[in-house]
């Protein structure tokens, strides 16, 4: 961590209306060495810490810059600089970063839980899997994080780790976790967000309404999505399901639909390969795009920036790409004019 106890001197000293004379005569050193320390040529001595922390009205650990854990906008800001280092292919940098960044906070659970995420989608980001070094890495840190002494992060840490220990069969572990959930309480976000109106402040009451209707939006999603799978579902019935998926969206004008990933599944089921691959080429045009805002009305409060909407799309088109040549369920596409039609624009979008 870089020491800045110079900076923090002079704007203290200034917001105290302290002069650098006046500094000097309270902690016996020269007006020079006060001038010598806030231009960075030297550093005060450990044993004047204390007396220039009261001096200038403050504690040690603020004078020297210390924090226990980043604040919230500090995380997001970390979280955010990472993220564009991968994104801008420098995937050994976003690693350097996170290792940096953990060592500067340990064991704090904020960071744990959102670099984990990060950590596992690097791999990505440079064309492989997080199946890894990463995943484990990210394990790691969410069992940390999981075991904290935040609440609301620990059941974060620990649901995203069961999720990782169901993807790695590891049954009995995620079993263990999701048992140690707390157990669900009502949802207090319709009374907030009457709170918040009541008060007066209608953005943030609108921006809570609009949050807890994309969540429940995306849950909702993610179980037709599931339902419209093999293992719940004939080809047919899969077909209503997928048809339902893509209402939705459409309705609430969401952009990241991937109902043509679903049509495709279930199309390659019925046998009917000429429309699962118009679906396939559907999706590489959707990928083959800028990507789209998040612009419904019904989520206006909600806009995402455009770092984090490329990130999220870029992430998305990768895994695409890479399911064209490796996914299983795809293989009696290959060959197809429609595969080899998808193909040939993702590969005049990269060049």
């Amino acid at each position: 961590m870089e020491w800045k106890i110079g900076e923090t001197i002079a704007a203290l000293r200034r917001q105290r209306g302290i002069t650098q004379e006046a500094l000097a005569g309270a902690v016996g050193v020269s007006a020079a060495a006060v001038s010598k320390w806030e231009t960075g040529v030297s550093c005060p001595d450990v044993a004047l810490l204390s007396p220039l922390a009261r001096a200038l009205r403050t504690d040690v650990n603020a004078l020297l810059g210390f924090t226990a854990k980043p604040t919230d906008a500090e995380c997001a800001a970390y979280v955010n600089e990472v993220a564009a280092l991968a994104l801008g292919g420098d995937a050994e940098a976003a690693r350097a970063r996170i290792a940096a960044l953990l060592r500067e906070y340990p064991g704090c659970p904020a960071l744990q839980y959102q670099l984990a995420a990060l950590l596992m989608s690097l791999p990505m980001w440079e064309g492989g899997d997080a199946s890894g070094k990463e995943r484990e890495e990210a394990k790691k840190l969410l069992e940390e994080a999981a075991q904290g002494n935040d609440p609301g992060y620990a059941a974060a840490a620990a649901h995203m780790l069961a999720g990782l220990c169901v993807g790695d069969d590891e049954l009995a572990r995620a079993e263990a976790l999701l048992d140690g959930l707390p157990q669900p309480a009502p949802d207090a976000s319709l009374l907030r967000a009457l709170i918040a109106e009541k008060r007066g402040d209608v953005e943030t009451a609108k921006r809570m309404l609009q949050t807890s209707l994309l969540h429940a939006f995306n849950q909702m999603q993610t179980c037709l999505a599931r339902l419209a799978s093999a293992p719940f579902a004939e080809p047919q019935e899969a077909l209503a399901v997928v048809r339902v998926h893509e209402a939705c969206a459409a309705a609430v004008g969401y952009p990241f639909s991937m109902s043509d990933s679903l049509y495709t599944e279930a199309y390659i089921r019925l046998g009917d390969l000429p429309r699962a691959g118009k679906h396939l080429l559907r999706l590489a045009e959707f990928f083959s795009s800028p990507p789209k805002e998040l612009s419904s009305p019904l989520f206006s409060a909600l806009s995402k920036g455009a770092s984090d909407m490329s990130r999220s799309f870029q992430a998305m088109r990768r895994i695409f790409v890479e399911s064209l040549a490796e996914e299983e369920t795809l293989a009696p596409l290959r060959g197809t004019p429609e595969y080899e039609a998808a193909l040939a624009l993702l590969r005049a979008d990269e060049s």
